[in-house]
């Protein structure tokens, strides 16, 4: 079936609005993605026609929702290629998926983590703590100044004891993509275990952890048009019996008594209290939902959208691109700044002129933008319902707004 985008936009309600008598343009998918219709009628179905726990209730809505929470983890697993369903732990989002492996998984005084520098803070924060809390050592592996990986000297520094690198997959500064599959097979060579932040890239590209050899791979469904408030933690089996939650009640004992506890079996042991059922149910449909479209089509959708977008501003005056230049080495990220404007006003005149919905800061990578002394940027980021008419719409826009100024 041909790549259809206008067929596209009709399955996002989101999308068909009029905002002072203009459609939105959305612009801010690193952050959000919007939601098809159907991911909004699976989160229905739980609560319109088996609202109850899955496993503890063994009546009818009970058993309806232990098998629909079954499936959707079922079907992460299949989404990324785990081994089995019950390498897939639940999550809020990957800022609970990366902070559950700081506070479950053994280290010790003196382990090293290896982060980038360019990295969220929520894969940043989580290893901070745990150096005054565990003794651990956090180190910062700089990227290369032309924003790429160098894995010669990434070799140096693992030979310096490091226990986790943790890295993200794709940038969502400047959309860059980590060889995440060298880092793995050089961080095993020498030991260490390796997490990846795919917050910004399982809706964007293929997904096999175990063609990457990932050790731990956590990521979020509202960036990949499911619910808000879900997220999935892949680890591998031993990896997972051989950690401890660092959250227990419901779910996660078998048996207690006054002074001792038996854990359940993986996933349960890592799922305290009743759980998101209805985020999960949202979760399978988003995930047959981008299946259907196909990363493929996304990508080449997007790669058309930044190129086109990139030619355009690139020579505009006081127009100053974060990261590369060239669209194909950039996921459909935009992240730039207007010598002498101020981001904030910029992406407010954007919004108030044509509805062009973006997001302004420094967008939760405060440590890298202080290093660079950069002031905070606009930040643009496509997906598939995007079309070149809402990309003409933001070029002319903002042309008129920096010709204006």
């Amino acid at each position: 079936m041909a790549y259809c985008v206008e067929e596209i936009r009709k399955d996002f309600p989101s999308l068909h609005q009029l905002i002072r008598g203009k459609p939105p343009v959305y612009f801010d998918n690193a952050c959000m993605t919007l939601k098809p219709q159907e991911v909004v009628e699976a989160m229905n179905d739980y609560y319109f026609i088996h609202p109850a726990c899955h496993k503890r209730a063994i009546h009818k809505f009970g058993e309806m929702t232990t098998l629909r929470y079954k499936k959707a983890r079922e079907a992460v697993q299949e989404f990324i290629n785990a081994k089995e369903p019950q390498e897939i732990i639940f999550t809020r989002n990957t800022t609970e998926g990366v902070n559950l492996v700081a506070n479950s998984f053994p280290f010790k005084k003196g382990d090293v983590v290896l982060t980038t520098d360019l990295e969220h803070n929520s894969n940043l924060l989580p290893w901070q703590v745990l150096s005054k809390t565990r003794g651990t050592i956090h180190k910062v592996f700089p990227l290369s100044h032309d924003f790429t990986f160098d894995l010669r000297r990434f070799e140096d520094v693992l030979g310096q004891g490091v226990k986790l690198v943790s890295v993200f997959h794709s940038s969502h500064i400047i959309g860059c993509v980590l060889p995440v599959k060298d880092i793995i097979r050089l961080s095993h060579q020498y030991g260490a275990l390796v997490l990846i932040d795919g917050a910004q890239s399982v809706a964007h590209q293929k997904i096999d952890v175990l063609e990457l050899d990932a050790d731990f791979f956590a990521f979020s469904f509202h960036k990949m048009f499911g619910p808000t408030g879900m997220g999935a933690l892949y680890a591998k089996r031993p990896l997972l019996e051989n950690m401890s939650p660092f959250l227990v009640g419901g779910e996660t004992v078998e048996d207690v008594d006054y002074t001792s506890f038996v854990l359940s079996e993986i996933p349960d042991k890592f799922e305290a209290g009743l759980q998101n059922y209805a985020g999960a149910l949202g979760a399978e449909a988003a995930i047959k939902y981008l299946t259907r479209v196909g990363i493929e089509e996304i990508q080449r959708h997007e790669l058309k959208l930044n190129t086109f977008i990139t030619g355009e501003v690139l020579g505009l005056p006081k127009f100053k691109l974060l990261g590369p230049q060239d669209a194909a080495l950039r996921t459909g990220i935009i992240n730039f700044f207007i010598e002498d404007m101020d981001s904030g006003e910029l992406s407010i005149l954007l919004d108030r002129t044509n509805n062009i919905m973006v997001r302004s800061g420094v967008h939760c990578a405060h440590a890298w933008y202080r290093k660079c002394n950069l002031l905070p940027s606009v930040r643009v980021s496509l997906s598939f319902y995007n079309t070149i008419e809402e990309a003409k719409i933001f070029v002319q826009t903002l042309k008129e707004i920096i010709k204006h100024f």
